[in-house]
């Protein structure tokens, strides 16, 4: 829980500031440390390059004649005796060679050189000692320069990290807007996202691809529900046959009867085992358990569907005929080849109230026209599965469909075969 509450758009911002802050410290930190570095290193650069100045002074005037203490300037002083040496220069310094030392006194900072020099071809020990306490940058001044630069590194943080500020809000907010569009409205999936037309390409794209796949979903959740719904209209149908021809064999025992009622109930469990044929081989279809290998739709097999459909023609006296040209190639089952031209049939038969009803194939297509109203009057059609699941199995086997009406009278329904 605490870890998404933490996790959200709305606290990434304050995450990103208290990151940045952390480290604008760090840096804070870092520069003023480095800047005490460096000003100690240039303090002591200057004194061992003063000292060694003022050795070269001393050796000219001890060379010129010169003996003893000597003060070279307001802070440096000369000895070539080791015995006049202040003592509080360590004695374990004068027996060097040479030695640049920086001493902590309680008077302050001290430098001391101690080196050698010839005179009159020996060689004569020499030593600088320089008060160096006086031209140093004192505490009071090195404070005063870490706060300087502590302030403009704490100024140039601030600013960088209001500019930051103002980009992470501008960047997070289409996606912090986009989060709450999704929230509200939930199930919703009809209602577009929106996003402003200020935002980065890349979140209008994200926006249109959201909105692509909600119409995507919500279509394929409605067509799966008028799915579902015919089906089980469809199903209710033959099984009410069943019901009410097992019922009717409870009232004789006439052979006659009896073979009549389970024909009905033959015809009607073969309809059913046709309908779960079509719909198990959709399943099998979309999750590509297996690919069913081209064949050819026959002539017997057209045939056979029609034959299907000629007692409900002939219950309407209306004419029912088949023309074949070629034999296209396919890759559907049998079952939804049935299914399919079996409600174009009914279809037909129903909305045609005289006339005739033709089914034409050919090598890339299959065509059935009727004689009814066409579009502009009552519908061709659309009970049970109907139009629908038409529709919908000719989009899965990449086959076009198309419903129009005739030049003369009536509609036309074609599908052509695409592999």
């Amino acid at each position: 829980m605490i870890r998404r509450r933490l996790s959200n758009v709305r606290t990434m911002t304050a995450r990103l500031l208290l990151v940045f802050g952390a480290l604008a410290i760090a840096i804070g930190m870092a520069m003023v440390a480095l800047f005490n570095t460096a000003l100690h290193w240039g303090e002591d650069g200057v004194n061992e390059r003063s000292l060694m100045i003022s050795k070269e002074v001393a050796v000219a005037r001890y060379l010129t004649g010169a003996s003893g203490p000597l003060e070279i300037d307001r802070i440096t002083y000369a000895y070539d005796n080791p015995a006049d040496v202040p003592e509080f220069v360590p004695k374990h310094l004068l027996g060097q060679h040479f030695i640049i030392e920086e001493l902590h006194l309680e008077l302050g900072s001290v430098y001391v050189l101690v080196t050698e020099f010839q005179k009159r071809g020996k060689n004569q020990p020499l030593v600088l000692v320089a008060e160096t306490e006086a031209v140093e940058v004192s505490d009071r001044e090195t404070v005063l320069l870490n706060l300087m630069i502590g302030s403009a590194a704490v100024g140039i943080m601030m600013i960088v990290g209001v500019v930051v500020y103002l980009l992470s809000v501008r960047l997070i907010q289409p996606v912090k807007e986009l989060g709450d569009q999704l929230a509200n409205l939930k199930s919703d999936t009809r209602t577009p996202l929106y996003m402003a037309d200020s935002a980065a390409q890349e979140f209008v794209q994200l926006t249109d691809a959201f909105n692509q796949h909600r119409e995507e979903l919500d279509s394929l959740i409605r067509r799966e529900q008028a799915f579902a719904r015919y089906a089980s209209h469809e199903l209710r149908t033959p099984l009410t046959i069943v019901r009410g021809a097992a019922n009717l064999l409870a009232h004789s025992t006439k052979p006659e009867f009896v073979d009549r009622q389970r024909q009905r109930i033959l015809g009607a469990t073969e309809e059913m085992q046709t309908m779960v044929d079509a719909l198990l081989s959709l399943v099998r279809y979309e999750k590509s358990e297996h690919s069913v290998e081209p064949r050819p739709l026959s002539t017997d097999e057209l045939q056979g569907i029609v034959d299907l459909e000629q007692s409900g023609a002939d219950n309407k006296e209306v004419g029912l005929t088949l023309a074949v040209s070629g034999t296209p190639q396919i890759e559907a089952e049998p079952a939804v080849v049935k299914m399919i031209v079996g409600n174009l049939l009914r279809n037909a038969i129903a909305a045609t109230g005289k006339g005739e009803v033709r089914v034409a194939m050919d090598d890339h297509s299959l065509t059935i026209l009727d004689q009814g109203p066409g579009l502009d009057g009552i519908e061709c059609g659309g009970h049970g599965l109907g139009l629908l699941i038409v529709e919908d199995l000719c989009q899965r086997y990449r086959w076009q469909f198309e419903l129009k009406n005739r030049d003369t009278q009536g509609c036309v329904a074609r599908i052509r075969f695409t592999h």
